[in-house]
């Protein structure tokens, strides 16, 4: 997928490149109070871009914190079940010889006839 992703980014920043090298014209921008003049297009459109980029950044933060968090979590309760597995296995008594069988001619009593 990361293959996918930087191939789409190496065409958008062509497409922008070329865009602004064929885009040389001066234009005035107006945004609430703010007024540039003489601004170049292919400028504006970088920066609109560049705007584009961190807000989309900004939009997927708090996912990446939740699942972060979420991941750390799981480790710690994974850690703290081996951990406490480890335990019960040291805790548990060993049964040695209880429950076999007496076996003659390489079967078990039950079986032979």
């Amino acid at each position: 997928m990361s293959k996918v992703v930087a191939v789409a980014a190496l065409i958008l920043g062509v497409a922008l490149t070329l865009f602004g090298a064929q885009n040389q014209d001066r234009v005035a921008l107006h945004f609430l109070w703010f007024t540039a003049r003489a601004l170049p297009v292919s400028l504006a459109i970088l920066a609109a871009a560049l705007l584009g980029v961190l807000v989309g950044a900004l939009l997927m933060l708090p996912g990446r914190i939740v699942s972060g968090h979420t991941a750390r979590g799981l480790q710690r309760d994974s850690a703290r079940r081996d951990a406490q597995a480890a335990r019960a296995s040291l805790s548990m008594p060993t049964i040695k010889d209880a429950g076999t069988e007496k076996v003659e001619d390489g079967l078990p009593q039950e079986t032979r006839r």
